[in-house]
């Protein structure tokens, strides 16, 4: 084997688990957006809330919205470890807020659920704060 004929072994020894490693964890990550039936953390997982709460103030019950656009608004209360908002739409991720008001984009049609979280200045340590509201979007 030549010199020339041995790098370019080496080089695709070297490339094509790289390559395969990539297509791999690409379709991982397809996957797992089919199987993942509940994407949010379970209760347990939640932190003590050390005096956090959190109260949803619109959307109300039940309230029929049109578009894709859902203005939010809430009243925190941070407590020990308290210092944003989560909103998680059907169990996804939707948005952080720190301030008391924003909106929620991209929101399809039909009932949903919202439910904010307290979260700890980490972005990481959900609290044991949580409110939750049903609406519909059209």
């Amino acid at each position: 084997m030549t010199p020339r004929n041995l790098i370019a072994a080496a080089a695709l020894m070297i490339a094509l688990p790289l390559l395969a490693l990539a297509q791999h964890d690409h379709m991982k990550s397809a996957d797992t957006l089919k199987k993942a039936p509940d994407k949010t953390p379970a209760k347990t997982a939640l932190k003590p809330a050390e005096g956090a709460s959190i109260k949803i103030v619109a959307p109300k019950k039940d309230q029929v919205l049109k578009g894709d656009s859902v203005p939010l608004e809430y009243k925190l209360t941070k407590g020990r470890r308290g210092h944003h908002a989560h909103a998680y739409v059907d169990g996804e991720l939707m948005g952080m807020f720190e301030s008391e008001k924003g909106t929620l984009n991209g929101i399809k049609p039909g009932k949903h659920t919202l439910e904010l979280r307290v979260v700890a200045e980490d972005h990481k340590t959900e609290l044991d704060a949580t409110d939750k509201v049903t609406f519909t979007t059209k």
